[in-house]
């Protein structure tokens, strides 16, 4: 029997709430199967990751299983993927917090392997803002400054500059007890970004932030990563966040990474079922094989594909609900029955049950004020457009 399904996501909690990476590195000195996602290392090269295995509890728990990952020089890269995924582990083996079991991580280069944090190239933000309470904003942002002995006129440049691109001016006295939560995160940034270190690691960062607090912040790292043009990996289990701020995406389950691409190519070609149900809401069709790009239904109904994707007689069949066309009844299309409508301001998604147990979901956007085209109980067609159609193979 054909089924469509759908799988919540959940989060992963931050796992160094201190400040003490960053400290350390301020101290002066005295994509596909995993494999396939590294790619040539060049001058455009930020972080290259090389067959990463990382284990815990004596090797009972795998956190990375063979992951292979390179980055760019000046992107914004995201790490998705639901609690437990390795996601948060990946980012302590490039800071340095933790040390992988084997393989090789190169930051612009330089092998980190061996390496104390303090010596590596990069600086980690952390979900739980880590500024020090003691301290003034101006304080805290000059701290990695003062632990690196930089001259004091460079370190009071340095701090005005900082507190101009994360637009705290006037705020430099104060306390972080006097802050918002968005500032105090403000005040993070601009200490992690003031020692001016080449990738900036990005742990959760907007977690612990209200709603309308997150969606100001996302801009304002966008704006800040396009200014500075370092490297920035941000860690997130928030598809949305992913999808709006990346300009590449590495999606993890189970240690390992499923897909790496751009945010629409992730979004409108996912490569695995997990894929498909972690990002955004798929609908998704149990099918058969019966030509290279036409598929039947267990309601026995027939559906064409643009895209035969990959090998395989038995396969399931993703739509996006925004993709899924409903209508009148027509002879020979799908059809069923409204059994359910829900009104999301913007938009309905309307819940058609088809026969033999297969139930769709349809959204479609609410204009100038109109009331839903269909109400529970109606029978409507049911379109599913040819190249909006993905196949996967379990």
């Amino acid at each position: 029997m054909a089924r469509v399904q759908s799988v919540p996501a959940t989060g992963i909690p931050a796992t160094r709430p201190t400040a003490i990476g960053e400290a350390e590195r301020a101290r002066p000195a005295s994509g596909e199967a995993a494999a396939a996602h590294a790619m040539p290392l060049t001058e455009k090269t930020a972080v290259d990751c090389r067959q990463l295995v990382k284990s815990f509890a004596g090797g009972s728990v795998v956190a990375l299983d063979g992951v292979s990952l390179t980055i760019r020089s000046n992107e914004f890269f995201t790490l998705l993927g639901p609690s437990g995924c390795g996601k948060t582990t990946l980012l302590r083996l490039i800071a340095g917090f933790e040390m992988q079991d084997s393989g090789s991580i190169l930051v612009h280069g330089q092998k980190l392997d061996g390496l104390a944090p303090f010596r590596r190239p990069v600086n980690t933000v952390f979900q739980s803002y880590a500024v020090f309470p003691h301290m003034t904003v101006e304080q805290n942002i000059a701290f990695g400054l003062e632990m690196q002995r930089r001259p004091r006129p460079e370190i009071v440049a340095r701090v005005k500059a900082m507190l101009a691109l994360v637009r705290l001016e006037g705020l430099e006295r104060r306390k972080p007890s006097e802050l918002s939560g968005g500032q105090q995160q403000r005040v993070a940034l601009a200490r992690a970004l003031a020692t001016e270190p080449r990738v900036l690691l990005l742990d959760e960062p907007l977690s612990a932030l209200d709603q309308k607090l997150r969606t100001g912040m996302q801009l304002e790292l966008k704006r800040l990563q396009a200014q500075l043009g370092i490297t920035f990996i941000f860690v997130t289990h928030d598809q949305h966040e992913a999808l709006t701020m990346s300009d590449r995406i590495a999606v993890m389950s189970g240690g390992r990474i499923l897909q790496i691409g751009r945010p629409e190519d992730i979004y409108e070609r996912p490569a695995a079922r997990f894929v498909a149900d972690f990002i955004g809401d798929t609908n998704l069709i149990e099918a058969r094989r019966i030509a290279p790009t036409r598929f039947r239904i267990a309601s026995g109904a027939e559906i064409e594909v643009g895209d035969p994707g990959p090998a395989g007689d038995e396969v399931l069949l993703a739509i996006r609900p925004e993709c899924t066309l409903l209508g009148p009844v027509e002879p020979g299309s799908l059809s069923g029955t409204v059994d359910q409508l829900v009104y999301e301001g913007r938009g309905t998604t309307y819940y058609v049950a088809l026969a033999e147990g297969i139930r769709l979901r349809a959204c479609e956007q609410n204009r100038d004020g109109a009331r839903p085209r269909f109400v529970r109980g109606d029978k409507v067609g049911v379109a599913l457009p040819a190249n909006a159609v993905r196949v996967l193979v379990e």
